[in-house]
């Protein structure tokens, strides 16, 4: 259902600082971010504080869930780009992003920096809720589940981070090198091949990375191809 941006009012933060609130035809409403919260939160913090503006936008109910399809005007920056240059960006778990621009070629984070920490805090969380499990009752076992919560905020917070980081660094590259064009090479049959390892799919944020690639490199005006 569309509507437009003057039927939302009262956007503010949850009491906890992780979610938004707001009213849309009045009725009251509140964001569940899910685990890709950087990029997201960032824009709705602008939004509030009127650095960005909201379009008309819609809401989708799909399975008993309201979603909000937030349709947000994008300041873009201003860089001098060349449309000869074209950089080629390839992601894996063993080196995050390796991006060559002509005879330039850089790798950005490595794996014991992303997978290890990641596979630490799992392993944290695999013990917390082994207590959990055997734990009957009473303080012990909430104090254990609110440890548990803790854990799984810590990693999707760091994920979000590295991603953040990693992401940025290799836009900053592109407009270092004037690169008009950045291509993600073989990156739908990675895709697909992660799909089929378990491993690759619980520890390895492709699509994560590839959308905050995919909104930075809109903001600085390169084209993003993806192969």
């Amino acid at each position: 259902m569309p509507f437009g941006a003057e039927v939302i009012s009262k956007l503010n933060h949850t009491p906890d600082g992780r979610n938004f609130c707001f009213k849309l035809f009045q009725i009251p409403f509140r964001t569940y971010l899910g685990k890709d919260r950087s990029d997201k939160k960032i824009m709705l913090n602008r939004v509030l504080n009127g650095t960005l503006k909201l379009r008309a936008s819609n809401i989708q109910l799909d399975q008993g869930k309201i979603y909000l399809l937030a349709a947000i005007q994008i300041e873009k920056e201003q860089h001098h780009l060349d449309t000869s240059v074209i950089a080629e960006a390839s992601l894996s778990i063993e080196h995050p992003v390796t991006v060559k621009i002509g005879s330039y070629e850089h790798t950005i984070g490595n794996k014991e920096e992303f997978l290890h920490r990641r596979l630490a805090i799992q392993a944290a969380i695999y013990r917390v809720k082994k207590a959990v499990t055997f734990n009957r009752g009473g303080h012990g076992r909430k104090r254990k589940k609110k440890s548990l919560e803790d854990y799984q905020h810590q990693e999707r917070k760091y994920i979000d981070y590295k991603l953040h980081v990693y992401s940025r660094m290799l836009i900053d590259l592109c407009v270092k090198h004037e690169a008009a064009t950045l291509i993600l090479v073989n990156q739908e049959l990675k895709e697909e091949i992660a799909k089929e390892d378990p491993f690759l799919l619980q520890n390895w944020s492709y699509y994560s990375l590839k959308e905050k690639i995919a909104y930075k490199a809109d903001r600085a005006g390169i084209q993003l191809v993806v192969e």
